[in-house]
């Protein structure tokens, strides 16, 4: 089974804007059923990691792909792995 990785660089706990977005997407993850681990970073020394510095910031499987908003749709999935047919 694949699973995909969501990361999540928050500036804290309690921001709602961190919060608004993890629900939206996995809201969207749960509609598709597609398997994801989500991992919330609110330490700024991990951010040096993926040189950004604008929260929160959306990473999927080691590809940033949303800064400061919740990414598409459609650039959730163009970056999601997926089972090959064999």
């Amino acid at each position: 089974m694949v699973k995909n990785t969501i990361t999540i660089l928050s500036p804290g706990p309690n921001c709602w804007k961190t919060r608004k977005i993890i629900k939206s997407i996995k809201i969207f993850f749960v509609d598709h059923n597609i398997d994801a681990e989500f991992i919330i970073i609110s330490n700024p020394n991990e951010f040096l990691n993926y040189r950004t510095w604008i929260l929160p910031t959306i990473v999927i499987n080691d590809k940033i792909v949303a800064r400061g908003y919740r990414p598409s749709n459609n650039e959730i999935i163009n970056n999601l792995k997926f089972k090959k047919n064999d």
